[in-house]
């Protein structure tokens, strides 16, 4: 198995560093970022995700699918996608949307027995990595990797919502993430235990996501879907659940490698 560090690169000139990679392993999904200027850099960057997810299928003994997201903004990148072997898998693509938080947001309605309430830190996070996955049906969500999210700077705990049921169990989670600036706020990630679907527990913890955004100063909120997801884009579109309105799409490059 790979470490973290392994998946991290950073390119230096002298003490500054101009790009930054990492493969996040839970999602097999490549980020990177750098500084204007040296947009040279991407396709060693891309060399560099090939090499490590090459390496990935070879020390786990299976198939590994790394996936590139390119926005409009880097629509030149897809050159050095597809040069590398990488093809476009819409069903992989996300759509970001967003709507503002100017007006005041619908006050949720739960039903009896269900209740809103912050995730009660460390002593939660094993309990959140399993309704997380049921929610899910994917093992993605790993427990290091939640308990790490904890001690972001951007992270806020009045922000990390749960809805439990009138035994205190988690069914329903929304997590918000205020950018830098304060004036927008990320909702990643959303969802309902499958044995608690269908009961308005998804829009409801939208809304009190929302609501606790706006609450914080928050103008303008952000949510991101597979374009697949018609559920999800439907909930998020609706104008009493979100009114979210797609802004672009994060188009899909992937590429399987073998032992």
């Amino acid at each position: 198995m790979q470490t973290d560090s392994q998946n991290l690169r950073l390119w230096e000139t002298g003490d500054q560093i101009q790009a930054v990679a990492m493969l996040q392993m839970p999602w097999s999904a490549l980020d990177y970022a750098y500084h204007p200027g040296v947009e040279h850099l991407v396709p060693a960057i891309f060399d560099w995700a090939v090499e490590r997810a090459a390496a990935a299928a070879r020390q786990n003994g299976s198939e590994f699918t790394l996936v590139l997201y390119i926005p409009p903004a880097r629509a030149s990148h897809t050159v050095h996608a597809l040069a590398r072997g990488f093809r476009l898998e819409d069903d992989w693509t996300i759509v970001h949307l967003s709507r503002s938080l100017v007006e005041p947001v619908v006050v949720p309605e739960l039903p009896a027995g269900f209740a809103f309430r912050p995730l009660r830190g460390d002593s939660e996070v094993e309990a959140y990595v399993r309704l997380h996955q049921a929610a899910f049906d994917s093992t993605m969500m790993r427990l290091g990797w939640r308990a790490r999210t904890l001690t972001m700077p951007m992270y806020r705990p009045e922000l990390d919502l749960f809805i439990v049921n009138d035994d205190d169990q988690p069914v329903a989670f929304c997590i918000g993430w205020v950018h830098p600036d304060g004036t927008a706020g990320q909702i990643e990630p959303l969802g309902v235990h499958p044995d608690y679907q269908r009961l308005g527990l998804g829009k409801a913890v939208l809304l009190e996501g929302l609501r606790r955004l706006q609450a914080g100063g928050v103008a303008r909120a952000l949510i991101d879907s597979y374009k697949s997801n018609d559920p999800a884009l439907m909930l998020y579109q609706t104008a009493d659940n979100g009114n979210f309105r797609p802004e672009y799409e994060k188009t899909a490059y992937v590429r399987t490698f073998t032992p």
